[in-house]
């Protein structure tokens, strides 16, 4: 006997394409009634959540204390982003904050040298980070369009490098909100592809978060690379989207299966 539902099921598991990406949420400091919403209808699709820039310290203690024991209880990761740690760093109390991170349960931290912080300071800053056992994500690039032009894609490779070897979980290819001219969004189109290909044969996709802040970043990517690729800063509303982008159930990624790249991906 046919159930109305037979059709739905059916339809998810064989015209979709299962992948092994990963979406890491950015949290602009949205309500926590409408963050509670958005877990429990697509907790599944969420590994991580990035409490954006510095919005968590606008919101009282409750409802801060009541996003990261959410998060807990779904068994997703949630991060404090690089801006926090730049200013903290800046300002000499990094300690302070890996203090705080720790007491309030939160299990990973963003490390960046995008404004405040001199990419030579990060070794230092991820020991410290991993003697908390925190997971540990390293954003390369710069916030300044302009300066992040300016890093060759071999300087680019050589910063993940480094993040990797001195013990990141992940690296962040930058990409701000904006994406368009930053990481492998730039006018450029041949030095994208060059930088994809460079980190597919130095590096391979396992570790690498790509900031992919809307609908043809994200498209971009997954027919570039392939389904599997991490993606981040990926508002909450943009979730149910991705995953139609990523199974290959959307009018722009139906039948295309991704770049030269596909074994490098996990």
């Amino acid at each position: 006997m046919i159930t109305k539902f037979d059709y739905k099921e059916n339809f998810f598991q064989s015209v979709g394409k299962p992948h092994s990406g990963k979406n890491f949420i950015l949290d602009k400091g949205v309500p926590f009634f409408i963050y509670r919403e958005y877990l429990r209808s697509l907790h599944s699709y969420i590994h991580l959540i990035k409490l954006g820039w510095t919005t968590w310290s606008l919101i009282d203690n409750t409802e801060f204390s009541a996003k990261i024991d959410l998060a807990k209880s779904y068994n997703i990761p949630i991060c404090l982003g690089g801006t926090l740690f730049e200013i903290a760093y800046d300002q000499g109390s990094y300690d302070n904050l890996l203090d705080f991170i720790v007491a309030n349960g939160i299990s990973c931290i963003e490390i960046a040298s995008g404004f405040a912080v001199s990419i030579s300071q990060l070794p230092i800053a991820i020991e410290k980070a991993s003697n908390r056992s925190l997971i540990i994500m390293v954003e390369v690039g710069y916030k300044d369009e302009d300066k992040d032009n300016s890093l060759t894609n071999k300087e680019r490779i050589s910063h993940i490098k480094q993040a990797l070897a001195c013990g990141a979980h992940y690296v962040i290819l930058e990409a701000r909100e904006k994406g368009i001219g930053y990481s492998v969004f730039k006018k450029d189109q041949q030095r994208n592809s060059n930088l994809i290909g460079m980190i597919a044969s130095e590096v391979g996709f396992d570790k690498i978060v790509f900031e992919a802040p809307d609908r043809n970043s994200q498209i971009f990517l997954v027919n570039m690379i392939n389904s599997n690729v991490n993606i981040g800063n990926v508002s909450f509303d943009e979730i149910s989207r991705l995953e139609t982008i990523r199974r290959r159930i959307h009018a722009d990624t139906y039948k295309k299966e991704g770049g030269s790249n596909e074994q490098n991906c996990n």
